[in-house]
């Protein structure tokens, strides 16, 4: 019993001890739009990252990203980043990537667990940069306050 206890906290240790935390500075890493193109995430092009890893915080976020110009994440330094590591891959193939090709920004996608990012339920997770560290790690359960995240 207690070596699976023990077990059980070194696994959770091990899957937490990625995640990014404030005054930690962001390694480069790489991720793929919604139309497989490959980039560099880094924090000298980005300053703030918006990640989602639910369909209904999804939903807010594309809601409001459908009212804005093409343009506007990169004129905000911001990228977006969708967890869809979950969804089965014939509902990603055949109906998720279709409908997100569709929209007029990119969306940066986790096609495996998210472990660089600190999530909560029900919640878009906000980080901003500052001189390459992380400043601040905001989680928004309000999709009203999404307009904030940008003033």
């Amino acid at each position: 019993m207690l070596k699976s206890i023990i077990s059980v906290i070194l696994f959770l240790s091990v899957c937490f001890a990625q995640s990014v935390k404030v005054g930690e500075e962001l390694k480069p890493f790489t991720l793929s739009d919604q139309f497989d193109k490959v980039h560099s995430i880094d924090t000298q092009k980005y300053g703030l990252f918006l990640i989602s890893s639910q369909k209904e915080v999804s939903s807010w976020v594309n809601g409001f990203l459908k009212t804005k110009s093409k343009n506007f994440l990169d004129q905000n330094r911001a990228v977006y980043i969708c967890d869809i590591h979950t969804m089965p891959s014939i509902v990603t193939s055949l109906f998720a990537l279709p409908k997100m090709r569709k929209y007029n920004y990119t969306m940066m996608l986790f096609y495996e667990k998210n472990r660089v990012f600190p999530v909560r339920e029900d919640a878009l997770t906000v980080v901003k940069f500052k001189n390459k560290k992380v400043q601040t790690i905001r989680f928004i359960k309000d999709e009203k306050k999404i307009k904030e995240i940008f003033k």
